[in-house]
């Protein structure tokens, strides 16, 4: 009988175990996709950010210059967010339980989360602002 119970809960110790693993792993997974989704948008603002530079040479309107410098500023600090936050990232995440690990994957979802969100505004608007104004 107590083989039994002792293996029963070894059963359900080690399943436990491989669920938190598999929920870890899930999440860090939407995390990298999320990451992957942002970081193919890295061409979109070098291209914006060279068109955004010759609109800016090509007039002599202070004001359209201002406007301009104003979506490479939005570009570039989107970017610089994007560079900040995977400098930063620990998919490893050593040494530390699976509450800790999942409340850092969460956190780190979120704020990817934001990039894109900063990143696809930014990119949306300068690109708009681009085709409105190609031929001046």
């Amino acid at each position: 009988m107590r083989r039994i119970i002792a293996a029963a809960l070894l059963s359900i110790t080690l399943f436990s175990c491989a669920d938190t693993k598999k929920q870890e792993k899930d999440l860090l997974t939407e995390v990298i996709k999320t990451h992957d989704r942002v970081m193919s948008k890295d061409e979109l603002i070098m291209i914006n950010k060279m068109k955004l530079d010759t609109l800016i040479k090509e007039t002599k309107d202070p004001l359209f210059k201002a406007e301009a410098t104003k979506f490479v500023a939005e570009l570039g600090a989107a970017d610089v967010k994007m560079e900040d936050w995977m400098h930063n990232f620990d998919a490893e995440n050593k040494n530390k339980s699976h509450e800790e690990i999942m409340a850092y994957l969460t956190d780190q979802k979120k704020q990817i989360d934001s990039i894109d969100k900063q990143l696809t505004t930014a990119i949306t608007s300068s690109s708009t602002f681009i085709k409105q104004n190609k031929n001046k």
